[in-house]
């Protein structure tokens, strides 16, 4: 038969005939799925729109990274909100190819945005041509911004090359259960998807590691920047984003794999894929975390926050003393 021909696939939670196994794998999800969404959705939404706000007060002196930041918080609000419908696992969303299509489209121009933002930043930090971006004040936020322009542009060419692999265009109105990385996609959406995504990025990021490794100038360059709160979330956001889409990227290239042996997994297999996906979207609300706490505008004004509820708290206590 046809290699692209996905009409043999199915959830193995749904022709498994290992009951307890299938009961086992979805008590998992759904545990895991009540605290996404009654613990990071709330906190993904609040952080990331804390230091939108942050950012856009300060926008007559935001630098380079300030840009890429803000870019990565607007990715950040938009994964947790695409994230919601997921909510109702271990159920899938019963729609359209049409409909799912488009949720895939979305999701992976977020995943590949806070991709390439992350890479800039990487970039931006490291190579000392580029350190001038980070001292430039309002007069060059041009640059910047053409930088973002590009950077989503790159980011919905890669998602529409990836949507293109899904494999239903004669099939827009025909029912089917989605999510973000659609079961019925073709093996090469997988592939395609991790070579863009996270290849490209890590083969950019060993990249970077040999070049300051072969120039100790550039070391010395990078200790005597004041840049210590750049310095510390990129790493942290560097380290997140790599922790959780090694994951991913890993469940999906084994889904791959089992596709083009024909073979539907486990429920355990089914398992790890929507923890994959559980794991990307809870990436997007400790990226808005590590901004918070390290970056030193965004802790700057959370603390100023704080002095004025305390200030506000101990007012209201002096006058109902008095009184």
């Amino acid at each position: 038969m046809d290699s692209h021909n996905m009409s043999w696939i199915r959830y193995p939670s749904h022709v498994s005939p290992a009951v307890e196994d299938v009961i086992a794998a979805q008590s998992v999800i759904s545990r895991c799925m009540h605290v996404y969404v009654a613990l990071l959705i709330p906190l993904s939404l609040v952080t990331g729109l804390f230091n939108l706000i942050t950012f856009i007060r300060n926008h007559g002196k935001l630098v380079a990274l300030d840009m890429l930041l803000s870019g990565l918080m607007v990715t950040s609000i938009l994964v947790t909100l695409l994230s919601l419908n997921a909510a109702s696992r271990p159920d899938y969303i019963l729609t359209t190819n049409l409909l799912c299509g488009v949720l895939s489209f979305f999701s992976n121009m977020c995943y590949f945005n806070a991709q390439y933002l992350q890479a800039a930043m990487l970039v931006l930090f490291l190579l000392p041509g580029f350190s001038s971006y980070l001292l430039t004040g309002a007069q060059g936020t041009w640059r910047p911004l053409a930088g973002l322009a590009a950077i989503w542009g790159c980011a919905v060419c890669s998602s529409l090359v990836v949507v293109s692999l899904l494999g239903t265009s004669r099939e827009l109105h025909q029912t089917t259960l989605c999510q973000a990385d659609p079961l019925t996609a073709w093996p090469e959406y997988e592939i395609v998807k991790f070579s863009l995504g996270f290849g490209l990025a890590l083969v950019l990021k060993l990249v970077l590691l040999l070049l300051l490794s072969a120039k100790p100038a550039w070391r010395t360059a990078l200790t005597r920047r004041d840049t210590a709160s750049a310095r510390w979330v990129v790493l942290a956001i560097t380290l997140n984003m790599f922790a959780c889409r090694l994951f991913s990227s890993t469940v999906l290239l084994q889904r791959a794999r089992r596709k083009m042996q024909r073979d539907i997994g486990s429920p355990r297999d089914e398992l790890l894929m929507n923890l994959a996906e559980l794991v990307l979207s809870g990436e997007s609300c400790v990226n808005s975390l590590f901004t918070l706490v390290f970056h030193k505008p965004c802790k700057l004004m959370l603390l100023d926050a704080l002095g004025r509820l305390t200030q506000r708290c101990r007012r209201g206590g002096t006058n109902n003393s008095v009184s």
